[in-house]
């Protein structure tokens, strides 16, 4: 064995084995993890000190081509983030595999020279020499053939360590091969492209299937990641974003910082692609397109502000149909107002930009009322809303399945939240459609909720505001003169919200049509969205008398 090509290899092995330092490796992960951290560091102040405050101010041609080139910047931060988060992980889990090699090798050594056998500095085991009066002793003999006869399993035990070490070299080997040597070329840095090499180099080290929880639990998903260390959480970011930006119960920032991830990925996915690939026409790919680029120049354009004015993306999937797509103004773990907007019929992926203008107007109306209490705005597109051109907004299945999902995710908000210590005012509100899951979620478990708004509602899925799992009295009802809801208010499941025997508080409603509950009014702000403001800050909003309608 210690003569041929292959008997070479395995002594060398064997000697680099045994004098083998993981310190050296781990040395090396650390330079590549506070790389990651000075990458990370740097998009962040070039997106709340650069690129933010100008996205917001700065209009005109030279704007756009400045703007996209900086966009493009922050993405050749966010793959050096990923390659060297992936390098990082490659090294460290290398160096862990060796060890474990080593401790295995020197395990086996020990034994067998315990058992007294010997072991040549090539790793080859041997029977020691036979003393003189062995031949003439049947037990000493006895004794020999047993040694000899466990021989094989102590060589066999060296061997398997010198193979897994052998095998942790050339998978780490391979993984690191995966990454980009040129990252910082603009036309090189790609997030699609550093996100497959990154899913390629964990499969190369048998990675593929890192425990992420279900998301089924917003308690045990927070669980889980306070009980990860910073490094775990930063390679979670890095490598799984898409996984952890939907996690319920998970911070704000945290989801946030996934989810821009996922949303420049998908970007960069529909700009190299086309509309087969994504099962979609030549419009709705044109139109997925633009919508994402506007979420983001939104996003960018609220990075230099102060946080409760900042936005945050807390999920964002624009591959299913209609698209889904979660946005906060202010950060909802630390305000003393928090409300969740759940918009209606026809609102779509191309929708959303407008979703977090009309967010925004919501929260300058609280903020009016709130006597300088913080407060966020989310408006959360996550089930599939019905469609005006078809019959699917006759029926309550696309309702029925977002319930869950909206229930899920206000019981994420007060578990994150618990994390600052606060217990922030909830307000779960919505619009036409949205008032029917809203109305669902409640009834089926509550929705962690303060109060509950309903604008424009079609029906909320009960028969009296008693069945929402809340005090009748936090139960408000707004519906204009004019809203042709009124017709056919009642059809959807249950009797029309704005009856008088529902026994919820109708609000006053001072806009007009079934899209108008955000207009503004003759003097300014209208009584209808004074009124929202009151509720979403906690304040007593002005009522109606309960009449029969």
């Amino acid at each position: 064995m210690g003569h041929t090509a292959e008997g070479a290899q395995v002594t060398g092995m064997y000697e680099l084995l045994v004098r083998f330092d993981p310190h050296g490796l781990h040395d090396a992960a650390k330079a590549w993890t506070a790389l990651g951290h000075a990458a990370e560091s740097i998009g962040q102040r070039h997106r709340s000190q650069v690129n933010g405050p100008l996205c917001g101010n700065w209009e005109g041609d030279d704007a756009k081509a400045a703007l996209e080139y900086m966009a493009k910047t922050e993405q050749q931060l966010n793959v050096v983030k990923m390659e060297s988060d992936t390098a990082a992980l490659v090294l460290n889990t290398v160096a862990d595999r060796m060890h474990q090699a080593q401790t295995n090798l020197t395990n086996a050594v020990k034994r067998a020279v315990d058992a007294g056998l010997t072991v040549a500095s090539d790793g080859v085991v041997s029977l020691p020499p036979a003393d003189r009066g062995e031949a003439n002793d049947p037990e000493a003999q006895k004794a020999r053939q047993q040694l000899g006869s466990e021989m094989k399993g102590f060589q066999d035990w060296i061997n398997n360590a010198l193979k897994d070490a052998q095998a942790a070299s050339d998978q780490g080997n391979t993984a690191l091969g995966r990454l980009s040597s040129n990252v910082l070329d603009p036309t090189e840095a790609n997030l699609a492209g550093a996100t497959n090499a990154a899913a390629a180099a964990m499969k190369d080290l048998g990675l593929v299937d890192p425990y992420i929880p279900d998301g089924k639990d917003p308690e045990k998903s927070a669980a889980w990641w306070k009980g990860l260390t910073t490094e775990q959480q930063e390679a979670y970011l890095a490598l799984h974003p898409k996984e952890i930006g939907k996690l319920d119960g998970l911070p704000a920032s945290v989801r946030d910082e996934a989810n821009r991830l996922v949303l420049d990925e998908k970007l960069d996915a529909y700009r190299t692609g086309k509309p087969g690939d994504f099962g979609i026409n030549e419009d709705e790919y044109k139109s997925r397109i633009a919508a994402m680029e506007e979420i983001r120049r939104k996003l960018t354009a609220s990075d230099g502000n102060p946080e409760q004015h900042r936005m945050f993306l807390l999920g964002i999937d624009p591959d299913v149909h209609n698209g889904r797509a979660i946005v906060s103004t202010g950060n909802p773990d630390t305000s003393q107002h928090t409300a969740v907007f759940v918009p209606g019929t026809g609102t779509v992926l191309s929708g959303v930009p407008g979703q977090m203008d009309h967010i925004r107007r919501l929260q300058k109306a609280a903020e009016d009322k709130a006597d300088d209490e913080t407060v966020a705005v989310v408006s959360w597109l996550g089930y599939e809303t019905p469609e005006w051109g078809d019959a699917s907004v006759a029926f309550t299945d696309r309702g029925d399945a977002g319930a869950p999902d909206l229930r899920n995710f206000t019981k994420g908000l007060r578990v994150a939240e618990g994390g600052n210590g606060v217990c922030s005012h909830l307000t779960v509100m919505a619009h036409s459609y949205g008032t029917y899951v809203v109305g669902a979620a409640a009834r089926d478990g509550g929705v962690n909720a303060d109060d509950i708004l309903a604008l424009g509602s079609p029906g909320m899925g009960v028969d009296k505001a008693s069945e929402l799992n809340i005090d009748p009295k936090h139960v408000w009802v707004g519906t204009a003169r004019d809203d042709f809801i009124r017709e056919v208010a009642g059809d959807l499941s249950g009797p029309a919200p704005q009856n008088m025997y529902f026994g919820a508080q109708n609000i006053r409603i001072d806009t007009s049509g079934h899209g108008g509950y955000w207009d503004a009014g003759p003097g300014g702000t209208s009584e209808s969205l004074q009124n929202q403001g009151r509720i979403i800050a906690g304040r007593p909003p002005t009522v109606l008398p309960r009449i029969p309608h």
